[in-house]
């Protein structure tokens, strides 16, 4: 197999190759398709202008979607504003008992034990097959528990600064997070074999 990650042409061809992906996460979490086009650009800019920096420690994927990660908090800096959205009902938090599923997470919100095909993440990131079984299942998610998700997992917001963007209190961003999780989870293991 040819490496797409070395030099000139077939690096600036890699990195393009990535764009349409880059625009999915990008138009999910800033909800707008021009801010998500300006990201994307940005992102392709800056993978291409350092090429040399590029050490192949990671995937070139893994490598562009941590740019775009920084590209996306700085746009969402830049506009501070909040997107209105439709609340959840307020006795919804009631309506459920999540106290048999605490002990799955720990005080971060991350799985108390790892599961079979995620305990190594790392490796787990690097598959092919896994991001686009994993990006399939987020487009799946409702609009809200997608964004609360990827703002929480992938873009490291904290829960009160999550709260504000989706108008939510503590309490239903919990249970953002929880379906999110339940969700992707259930996803994933219906529709991605890890190898052995």
């Amino acid at each position: 197999m040819k490496d797409q990650s070395s030099g000139g042409q077939n690096f600036g061809g890699a990195v393009a190759a990535f764009r349409p992906f880059l625009l999915r996460l990008a138009l999910l979490q800033l909800q707008d398709k021009a801010a998500a086009e300006d990201v994307v650009q940005e992102t392709l800019l800056a993978a291409l202008a350092g090429e040399a920096s590029f050490q192949r420690r990671a995937s070139l994927k893994t490598w562009m979607v941590s740019i775009l990660k920084y590209k996306i908090l700085d746009a969402i800096r830049a506009r501070r504003r909040v997107m209105p959205l439709a609340p959840i009902g307020p006795n919804e938090e009631d309506e459920y008992d999540l106290t048999p599923f605490d002990s799955l997470f720990d005080a971060s919100g991350c799985w108390a034990e790892p599961q079979d095909a995620w305990s190594d993440p790392s490796t787990v990131a690097e598959r092919t097959a896994f991001f686009r079984v994993l990006e399939a299942c987020l487009t799946r998610l409702p609009e809200r528990a997608s964004r609360a998700f990827l703002m929480r997992e992938w873009l490291e917001h904290e829960p009160a600064e999550i709260c504000s963007v989706l108008q939510v209190t503590p309490g239903n961003l919990r249970i953002l997070l929880y379906r999110a999780r339940m969700q992707l989870r259930v996803c994933l293991d219906m529709n991605w074999e890890p190898r052995t």
